[in-house]
Formats: structure tokens, sequence, C-alpha cells
């Protein structure tokens, strides 16, 4: 039977990029989100809204982990049932982590808003920031279901082939989500709770956007409830489990960070510290839009046992993540109080020159958050979750904690974020040791 997918078939640049381009679109396109919700906020709300905001960002990032772990894991099951020309088989995936999804944000609905206030303690808010930290959270947490199915969906139509939709979906997304965010913030006048319902209003656009997939000519990916092959969706979701480490992992490092920089510098000290998280931000993105084209061919070629071009796939992926992390770095390093500017004005010296010297610090750190991210990509397309949660455990989570402590404790006057930067670069030396023990060259033949 012949196979019309790219994926599969094709010269392989062009294969890739035929995945890489929207997904590297969509994606810089989310990155901007955030940024331009943070400009909104900055500009209109101030300082107190914006450290409000960034405060709640380790809630969502734990929140976001299941559903990532989830929709990559299944994904790149479904990847492999359709190199193995099973599409029965990626359907039934697709309809459990579709049913999985829903359930856990329902839960989630309901537990985020009994707990709010006992949750907003626990992340080291001050009482005068509860009002903007309720605005924000009680009206973003009603739209958990939509944002977990929107992710949902957004991994398994790549998958199947329709990459293009997916970039469209997350463009126009964006795109109303600063038309929402003046309507709301700056035209209706309704702070933090107008910011929340512009970010959940777009995402809800976005899913309606990517369910439209159901009316093309090809679309042979359906919604399919089964009552037998659960053991097959705990694979899935097991081998998506590097992914729930990467995003939960980062909400709890995030979480300390904050709290660090809450007693070292006040909440004014949050605002910059978020401001240089956006400066990371877009560049993390770009290397997750590679790592996802990685796993959807990848995936591909590993069920249909095509090594020669899983080892061409992983070639190209390597190439990309070194160049954009060397420009990347490079901007940073050079733009950096540029990029500051757009939301401390330089008349706010200390916060000002605080963000700089975040950046002083981390911007070398793309290169190796770049290569440590396609290792685990790389690892989990092949369906070695161990290996990839080892890689994701060690930079996100043990890692960067255990150097927090050691720098604090024994070394306090060193300035604490040379522990994230030293996290990835020994996390790295792992990295590479685990790549090479399963490189494309005769990996079929060993499994």
């Amino acid at each position: 039977m012949t196979i019309e997918n790219a994926a599969l078939e094709g010269n392989p640049l062009n294969s890739y990029l035929k995945f890489a381009i929207p997904s590297i679109a969509g994606l810089l396109a989310v990155s901007a989100a955030p940024i331009i919700d943070g400009l909104f906020i900055a500009n209109f709300l101030g300082v107190q809204a914006l450290a409000a905001v960034n405060l709640l960002i380790p809630v969502f990032t734990v929140l976001f982990g299941v559903p990532y772990m989830i929709g990559i894991g299944g994904s790149v099951s479904a990847g492999k049932y359709i190199g193995e020309n099973n599409k029965p088989a990626a359907n039934r995936i697709y309809g459990m982590t579709i049913l999985t999804g829903i359930i856990y944000a329902s839960i989630f609905v309901t537990v985020g808003l009994l707990l709010s206030e006992k949750l907003f303690s626990l992340l080291g808010a001050k009482r005068d920031l509860f009002p903007f930290l309720h605005e924000y959270f009680d009206t973003l947490i009603l739209f958990l279901p939509v944002e977990v199915s929107a992710i949902v969906l957004y991994y398994f139509i790549r998958v199947a082939g329709h990459p293009g939709l997916v970039s469209i979906g997350v463009i126009v997304s964006v795109l109303s989500n600063i038309v929402l965010n003046y309507l709301f913030i700056v035209v209706l006048n309704m702070g933090l709770q107008g910011a929340a319902i512009a970010t959940g209003l777009s995402v809800l656009l976005m899913t309606a956007i990517l369910l439209s997939y159901r009316f093309f000519s090809r679309a042979w990916l359906a919604f399919s409830p089964a009552r037998s092959g659960w053991k097959d969706m705990a694979y899935s979701a097991y081998n998506g489990l590097s992914d729930l480490v990467d995003e939960t992992s980062a909400g709890f490092v995030a979480f300390a960070l904050n709290f660090i920089v809450i007693a070292r510098y006040g909440a004014e000290g949050v605002a910059a510290f978020g401001v240089v998280m956006y400066s990371l931000f877009i560049g993390v993105l770009f290397f997750f839009a590679l790592n996802e084209t990685l796993q959807a061919v990848g995936s591909q070629c590993f069920g249909a046992r095509d090594e020669k071009r899983l080892r061409q796939f992983v070639n190209i992926n390597f190439a990309l993540t070194v160049i954009s992390a060397l420009i990347f770095s490079s901007l940073l390093l050079m733009f950096g109080d540029v990029f500051v500017s757009l939301f401390i004005d330089e008349s706010e010296t200390a916060l000002f020159d605080l963000s700089k010297s975040f950046i002083a610090i981390l911007w070398p750190i793309f290169i190796f958050i770049g290569l440590n991210l396609m290792a685990s990509a790389y690892l989990t397309a092949i369906h070695k979750p161990n290996e990839s949660t080892v890689v994701a455990m060690l930079r996100a989570l043990v890692l960067p904690l255990g150097l927090l402590y050691i720098l604090l404790k024994f070394f306090p006057q060193t300035p604490f974020l040379y522990a994230v930067l030293a996290a990835e670069v020994m996390t790295l030396f792992v990295a590479f040791v685990l790549y090479f023990k399963n490189k494309p060259e005769g990996l079929l033949a060993r499994n």
C-alpha cells in the first residue's frame, strides 16, 4: 500500500522542513503570546499585576505537565502505528488520550478553585497580591479543559500529516489574543480578569480551528473510544514521561527561583526575573518546535524500521539546533537591554539593572538547553522512556535544585542563577552518553 506521508517519503530535508516550518511558525507565535500578555499587563496594569501573573506561571506549568505527557506520548505511539500502517490503533490511542485529558482537566478545575488561597500562600505571595492572583487565576482555570484539548489536538493532528493546520490555529490564536487583550484591558478596563478571558477565548478559537481537521478529505484520524487497549495508553503516557518531567520540574524550579527572588528583591524582583524568563522562552520554544518535528517524523521512521531515514532526520535536527542556539545566545548577549526596556522603563534603574544582571549570567544557556532537549526528544521518539526521563530529570529538577541548595548554603555570594546554567552543562554529558548508546546506526537491529 502506498503511504502518502512526507515523514516516510521524499527528500529528507524537504520532508523535515514540511513539518518543521509550520511548527516553528506556530511555536514562535506561542512564544509571543506570554510576552504580549506581559507587555499589556506591565504597561497598563502595573508591576504588581505583572508580578502576580509571573508567580502563577509555575502553577500552570505544572498543570500542563500531564497534558504534554499524554499528548506527546500518545502522538509518538500513533506515529509508530502510522509507520506500521495501523491507523485503527492510532485512532484508538487518540480517543483514549482525549478522554484522559478531559477527565484530568475537569478534576483540577474543581481542585484549583477550592484551594486557590492555599496555593497562593504556597507560592510565597503576600496578602496584597491575593486580589490580583484571584482575578487572573480564578478566571483562567475555567478554560483548562479547552487548553488541555488543544494540546492533545496539537500533537495528534501534526503527526497525522497536517502541521500547517496546527500552525494556522496557533497563529490565529495569538493574533486574536492581541486584539482581545487590547479590548478587555485597554478599552473595557477589565484588568487581569480581562487578560485571562483574552487568553482563554484565544485558545478556544484555536481548538475550533484544529477540530476543523475532520472536514479534510484525507482526515483519517478520528475519535475512537475503546473499552480495551488502556494498557497501550498507559505505555504511551509513560513514554511521554520525560515531557511531564520537563513541564512540572520547570514549574517547581521556577517556584524555587521565585521564592529566592522574593526573599532577596521583593515583588518587583519577580517582575524583573519574569522579563528574563520571557527572553529565554522564545529560544526554548524554537527548540521545542524542532524536537516536535523530530518526534513526529522519527517515531514514524522507527515504526517503519527505516534506520537510514531516521539518521538523516537526526543529523538535520542537530545542525539546526546548534545554529539556532548560537544565534539566540548572540542576540541575547548583544540586545538584552533592548528587550528589558520593552517591559521596564530605564528610569527604574534598580529593576532595569537587575534584569540585565540576570541576562548576563544566562545568555550562553541556549546551546546546552537545545542539545539536551533534542536528546530527550529523540529518545522519546524511539520509545526509550527511561533514558529520556533521566535527561529530563537531571536538567529540569535534580541538578537545578541540588545546585541551588549548594550555592545558597555554601556560596551565598555567588549569583544563584549559575545553578541553572551549570545544571544544563552537566546534563549534556549524560545526554551524549545516552544518545550514543541508542544512536540510529544499528538501533533497529537492537530492538
